[in-house]
């Protein structure tokens, strides 16, 4: 007996001794997890709970657009996507499901139920692109009403613009599943996407917010959006614009359209009309033509507006004074390539004329003549101080350098016809900057639709001399003087004195080799008032037809209805005597 205790004693004591070192062990473990947990992986750990209590917010805003007034022209709205799970809602009755989603979707019941009972996939794409508000006042509530279990709700944002079609080849487009922008979207796409830099929300498991001082209410209900973009353009010039461009095509029949208005102190562009235009939000349902601003990537003679540059290049280099006569015979031949005048009448020749004579009339002849004067290199360097056969590096994608031969090119026809606006091609948009350099008293600025901050503005503007001072307010007087002495009333408005020309020239073919018959642009370019230009306006119109296809008689009238509201709505100062506004509306 006496041993039988000494034996269940030991043992006693050796299932002890185990315990305890078990439990040592034990403890020595937990010691040793702590120190690794509390000191060694304690930044992991942390950066880990702080994702768990960080639900994924893939939703953020790019910047909104705003014209110069801060009329919204871009911004993003919240919008779902709806996916339903199989493998969680086994056992929640599926027309239960389908019958709530038909009801706010306005989808029918029983395509939903055959499209919920499939099981074969793991997700299954129920909607996409639902309205927030019906998501989250009226389909996530009853949804959670009635215990509706495998649906998922995926937020996301959609670019919408509140204009509509307005400025819509300014503004552009996004499609970032394709990767494609166009637009002030795509050249302002860095900082339109670029978001400011915010604490990060934390959620508990349920998903409610964990609220703490540095917590931003703001930053709870709003996604993070981008930097906002202000335009140069003015919302109501614009629309003046397409309003009255839209009536003229309707008008002439003609294909398309483009009305650029610019203030040539700064090159800020106020209006950049583009007809046909299109919904930018539905951009991909349009024919690319349409989508295509034109008006940057396309060329075009510009005709008889050309011949302001011609002049101006002999007035600058001292090849004619603004005294000289020129004789206009009507009809020449060049290297025995017979031009004429537009309204040439044989026996009926005008003579001598002067320069504004030859604005006026848009003597060919005559401006042949002087473009003949000037030699070819310098010719050449003027042109291109103007901008022609470059990019103006608008703050736009797309823009096409035009086309100006080298002057070892020319030959005396191919000089003398450029003097009249053939023989080189350019966009509307080089016309208009170039004309506003003759504006702005003969300074050339880089066209823009972005509104530069000051310390900005030279980064991306260039600014140049491109003529004298003196040269310019001649020429200014010249093109103005030419508008009082025509009959046309292309460019002739109650209390303000325009300079400006009209331009007709004959559509090249799409293979560049002859022009198509009967096809025409025309085109007005002008600005206001003489006394202090603030506006310069083109309008260009292509292929109308009427039985008077002419710059004066197409665009001409377009040009006077948007200039003469502009300036209202501008409050330019009249500079025209009251008494002249009766002879000029007579």
């Amino acid at each position: 007996m006496k041993n039988l205790l000494k034996t269940n004693l030991k043992n006693y004591n050796a299932f002890a001794m185990f315990l305890q070192i078990l439990f040592f062990t034990f403890a020595l473990i937990l010691i040793i997890q702590v120190i690794r947990l509390q000191i060694f992986e304690s930044g992991k750990l942390k950066l880990k709970a702080s994702h768990q209590r960080q639900v994924a917010r893939p939703v953020s805003f790019r910047g909104i657009i705003t014209d110069r007034n801060n009329v919204r022209l871009a911004s993003d709205i919240t919008i779902y996507d709806i996916y339903a799970h199989p493998n969680y809602y086994h056992d929640t009755p599926v027309i239960k499901m389908a019958s709530v989603l038909a009801k706010h979707l306005k989808k029918q019941k029983t395509k939903l139920y055959e499209k919920l009972s499939n099981r074969k996939h793991s997700t299954i794409t129920v909607a996409k692109n639902v309205d927030f508000d019906l998501v989250e006042k009226k389909l996530i509530p009853e949804v959670r009403e009635k215990k509706i279990k495998g649906l998922d709700f995926v937020k996301k944002s959609k670019r919408v613009y509140p204009q509509g079609s307005l400025a819509s080849h300014i503004l552009g487009y996004t499609n970032f599943d394709a990767n494609i922008l166009a637009g002030v979207e795509k050249t302002a796409s860095k900082n339109l996407s670029k978001l400011p830099e915010i604490k990060s929300i934390e959620y508990d498991g349920r998903g409610n917010v964990i609220y703490d001082f540095n917590t931003d209410p703001n930053r709870v209900t709003f996604p993070p959006t981008g930097k906002k973009l202000i335009l140069t353009i003015d919302s109501t010039l614009q629309h003046i614009a397409e309003l009255e461009l839209k009536k003229g095509l309707k008008k002439t029949k003609a294909e398309r359209g483009s009305v650029i208005i610019l203030n040539p102190k700064n090159g800020e562009i106020l209006a950049f009309a583009v007809l046909p235009n299109y919904n930018p939000a539905r951009y991909n349902r349009y024919n690319p033509s349409i989508v295509k601003n034109w008006a940057l990537s396309d060329v075009y003679p510009p005709g008889s507006t050309f011949k302001i540059l011609t002049v101006a290049a002999a007035l600058e280099y001292g090849y004619i004074t603004p005294y000289d006569k020129i004789y206009d015979s009507g009809i020449i031949k060049i290297d025995k390539w017979p031009i004429k005048n537009h309204n040439y009448v044989p026996g009926k020749e005008p003579g001598l004329i002067d320069l504004k004579y030859l604005f006026a009339h848009s003597s060919n002849v005559g401006s042949l003549k002087v473009a003949l004067r000037i030699p070819k290199n310098e010719h050449y360097n003027m042109l291109k101080k103007f901008n022609i056969g470059s990019r103006t590096g608008i703050d736009l994608p797309g823009e096409s350098d035009g086309i100006l031969p080298k002057p070892k090119t020319w030959n005396k026809v191919r000089q003398a016809t450029i003097g009249y606006g053939y023989s080189i091609a350019t966009t509307p948009l080089q016309i208009v900057s170039a004309v506003g350099a003759i504006a702005n008293n003969g300074i050339w600025v880089t066209p823009h639709v972005i509104k530069y901050k000051k310390e900005d503005f030279l980064k991306n503007i260039k600014v140049k001399r491109v003529i004298s001072k003196k040269t310019a307010m001649v020429l200014t007087d010249l093109l103005a003087d030419s508008i009082d002495a025509k009959t046309s009333k292309a460019g002739r408005i109650p209390n303000y004195r325009i300079a400006g020309k009209t331009g007709t020239s004959r559509k090249p073919k799409p293979n560049g080799r002859g022009y198509l018959k009967d096809k025409v642009y025309t085109s007005f370019v002008g600005y206001l008032p003489v006394k202090n230009p603030q506006l310069v306006i083109l309008v260009v119109i292509d292929s109308p037809d009427t039985k008077e296809n002419w710059g004066s008689t197409v665009a001409g009238p377009i040009f006077n209805a948007i200039a003469l509201q502009s300036a209202r709505l501008k409050g330019i100062e009249p500079d025209r005597p009251l008494k002249r506004i009766k002879e000029i509306l007579n």
